[in-house]
């Protein structure tokens, strides 16, 4: 049946339309939000796992070849093995692999066909599957960090630009909710900036260490059978050319502590994320704060005058989801039974959906950021008619004067009530307090303080 509508699906400009086939998937990740998450699919596809292990496999082979007395043997165009890959390819492996019942072992055979009868031997030596994988997964983690960063830096561009736009638009502070004194919207999105800047930072330095040490971490293999190669150097090199940082501290199994440490550090950007969507969303209740309106959305189903904050609501329950993933992956990668079992490889094929749901969490929370507008009435409005705030101002300058019970007196006169500004100008113009001191004290440093939060996130982001 053809349904009438009096919409034009192909003529609207930026509308995203999800195919059939999408509608079935299990994870919202690969079906309603798959359009926005290509780059994290493609990172943690089973096919990026079998490119990282074909890869790991070659630079390892070229350096054994070399140490061992048969660079000749080695030709560059061995590698297009990995470079050219294929889908064809992949699906050959995955043929090869419902023959062998092991994924490693189908790596294996693919490449050995490939390359002269000679070399085919040498292909995997002396490595175990583990060996492979933790490269592998290194190397797939360290690439969706970067994607995760990209996104993370949009953020902060978007907050630094705010920041410094308002950097003097006042507005009432408040503390447990309730008036305090004043600062400006600019200060606001400029500590989140530097904030998230910090998190930045931390996060591009960080390393996923790798390993190649055999069956129990000790390289028994390797050794054996060549006892003159110095196996420290070589594994090193091959680690350190893939990327990621080498270690000789490992059983068969690498040690996911360095996983842990960056899931962890993950796992805190995911609750900052929280903490500024849910205060951008008390601000937008304050009415300090209103969104861009879309003419073809719908706000509500039945209220027609609402625009709802959406897009930060979006990204505070994904970024809820991935800090409840990363806690566990976190902590699941610091044990492991022995020298090796098989918990860690089933956890590690899990690792996209933490990504997925704190790179989508950004993406919501950067659209969201892109789309405010700043009230300005309001934020003047509530200033005026708040101005018991000076009672910080008026019971010091009565201590500095020798006035022993200033705080009493000023909580007797403005506890509990709501008190015009200009009221309370006039209450300490008659007490003697100079126009300069209370413009000053409405101002405070915080300009001051903007400016030096977004010159720490110029510094962090260089």
């Amino acid at each position: 049946m053809k349904f009438p509508s009096p919409f034009s699906l192909t003529a609207q400009k930026g509308m995203k339309l999800l195919s059939s086939e999408s509608l079935f998937n299990l994870s919202p990740l690969d079906g309603r939000y798959a359009s926005d998450l290509q780059d994290v699919q493609d990172m943690f596809s089973e096919s990026r796992l079998i490119r990282e292990r074909i890869h790991v496999e070659m630079v390892y082979l070229k350096a054994f070849l070399q140490a061992t007395g048969r660079a000749d043997w080695w030709n560059d165009e061995y590698m297009s093995i990995y470079t050219d890959l294929s889908t064809t390819d992949l699906d050959y492996v995955k043929e090869i692999e419902s023959h062998t019942k092991h994924d490693v072992a189908a790596i294996i055979e693919f490449i050995k066909v490939q390359l002269p009868e000679k070399v085919r031997p040498y292909v995997h030596f002396g490595l175990t599957s583990e060996d492979v994988n933790n490269l592998a997964h290194g190397l797939m983690i360290i690439g969706a960090r970067d994607i995760l960063l990209s996104h993370l830096r949009g953020l902060i561009e978007e907050l630094a630009v705010l920041g410094k736009n308002n950097r003097d638009r006042r507005m009432i502070g408040r503390t447990h909710g309730e008036v305090a004194t004043p600062t400006t919207m600019g200060k606001e999105f400029a500590l989140y900036a530097v904030r998230f800047a910090k998190m930045y930072s931390e996060l591009k330095s960080m390393t996923i260490q790798g390993k190649i040490l055999g069956a129990t971490g000790n390289l028994n293999a390797f050794v054996g059978t060549y006892p003159n190669v110095d196996w420290f150097a070589l594994t090193g090199q091959v680690v350190e050319e893939l990327g990621l940082e080498h270690t000789l501290f490992s059983l068969q199994i690498m040690p996911g502590d360095t996983y842990a440490i960056l899931l962890d550090s993950i796992k805190r950007l995911s609750g900052l994320v929280i903490d500024y969507d849910q205060n951008v969303w008390t601000y937008f209740m304050l009415a300090y704060l209103y969104q861009k309106a879309d003419a073809s959305s719908i706000g509500s189903s039945t209220m027609p005058h609402k625009i709802n904050p959406i897009k930060f609501e979006n990204s505070e329950g994904n970024a809820q989801i991935a800090e409840s993933l990363l806690t566990f992956f976190s902590q699941k990668f610091m044990k492991t039974r022995l020298q090796r079992d098989l918990t860690d490889s089933t956890v590690k094929r899990n690792i996209g959906t933490a990504f997925g749901h704190m790179v989508l969490s950004l993406i919501y929370a950067t659209r969201g950021t892109q789309d405010i507008l700043i009230n300005s009435a309001k934020m003047d409005e509530e200033l005026a008619n708040n101005g018991q705030f000076f009672s910080e101002l008026i019971q010091l300058v009565e201590r500095d004067r020798g006035a022993s019970d200033g705080y009493d007196h000023l909580k007797k006169q403005t506890r509990g009530k709501r008190m015009a500004y200009a009221e309370m100008v006039i209450m300490m113009t008659e007490a003697g307090i100079e126009a300069a001191t209370i413009e000053t004290y409405v101002k405070g440093l915080t300009g001051e303080i903007c400016d030096k939060a977004l010159e720490e996130v110029s510094r962090l982001l260089a």
